[in-house]
């Protein structure tokens, strides 16, 4: 019998938080039923031996790919082409999966026919501990029920978190990960999408995602430092999205594909004018960015981020540092909430 799920655990040196993770996926009602690649990335620690103690005591469920490079994207990418899931999702190896909801949502896979599959989950402050709820159903999203247009996804901007594929859309599209960078989720969370054709979103509150961890590139300084990943990914989501939509084929998911992209390329400003501690090369490089954005044949992109980008080049030229910046944040989105 075929797996109804493949869960992809990529992993480089995370023998602190492995077994965390692999422990969560270890049930008997999960046997011939889900599908474990753990893909160990030239790991120079422990990580290794922990998998193959999960393989051996339950070869159901786990499979080690063992890889002599890095690379995150080329993981994935090795582990969709691998999988024999009828639906793929990944889990970092610094998180971790709730088991009793991961049940639930492989119960409800084993019926399902939708191209694309969300799922709420928890934020986890790695200091703290404190756990943060991202759910679909406060969003005004009816779950169990298969929508064809995706105007939904545009209001809850579904993260790798929360989001789970057919296994085969993802290979008909040609789906894959750029490797050796960051920020490649967002790659993971848009091109698919060109493809859909349903959504379904299921009150499975399945996923733990770890933060407030320095070593994230998600954090301040990691945007900074690997900006030019950041940029390479858009610049290749911005290609892919003009030509999909020029391309005169039905493709529902566009205008959320457009929205997610538009963040991003705001984002990217953010990341110029706020993250960089020289701020002076940060102007310099958000001129340039602003430049390429009004050379692109959509002349949308440069339009609906020019008044973010003109208000962090005032913010950069006052030296407004990181906590000010989140302080002002937050107060533009409780008048945002109160509008």
């Amino acid at each position: 019998m075929e797996p109804v799920l493949t869960i992809a655990v990529p992993t480089f040196n995370m023998e602190s938080c492995l077994a965390k993770n692999l422990a969560t996926y270890c049930d008997q009602r999960l046997e011939s039923r889900l599908e474990v690649i753990c893909l160990n990335n030239a790991s120079e620690d422990g990580s290794k031996e922990i998998i193959l103690r999960y393989v051996k005591q339950q070869p159901e469920i786990f499979r080690l790919y063992d890889r002599d490079t890095r690379g995150y994207g080329s993981s994935i990418n090795a582990a969709i082409k691998g999988a024999r899931g009828r639906y793929f999702r990944i889990v970092d190896a610094d998180d971790w999966v709730d088991t009793e909801e991961l049940v639930q949502l492989v119960e409800r896979l084993g019926a399902c026919n939708a191209d694309v599959v969300l799922t709420d989950y928890q934020i986890v402050d790695m200091g703290s501990g404190r756990m943060t709820s991202v759910r679909a159903g406060e969003k005004d999203v009816c779950y169990g029920v298969v929508y064809h247009d995706f105007t939904l996804p545009i209001k809850t901007l579904p993260s790798i978190h929360g989001t789970t594929y057919r296994t085969g859309l993802l290979r008909e599209c040609g789906f894959y990960m750029q490797d050796n960078m960051f920020f490649v989720d967002e790659e993971y969370v848009v091109l698919p999408y060109l493809a859909a054709k349903s959504v379904e979103y299921f009150p499975f509150d399945v996923y733990r995602y770890q933060v407030a961890n320095p070593q994230q590139s998600t954090s301040p300084k990691n945007r900074a430092k690997f900006r030019e990943h950041r940029e390479k990914i858009l610049r290749r989501l911005i290609g892919v999205y003009i030509g999909a939509e020029r391309s005169g084929e039905s493709r529902q998911a566009l205008p959320y594909c457009f929205e997610r992209i538009r963040n991003g390329v705001g984002d990217h400003f953010t990341t110029l004018y706020m993250y960089m501690e020289n701020r002076a090369q940060g102007r310099k490089e958000a001129a340039a960015w602003s430049e390429l954005l009004r050379s692109l044949d959509d002349p949308r992109f440069y339009r609906q981020t020019a008044c973010k980008a003109r208000i962090l080049c005032c913010l950069n030229r006052l030296h407004i540092g990181l906590q000010q910046y989140e302080f002002l944040k937050q107060i533009f989105k409780r008048k945002e909430r109160n509008a």
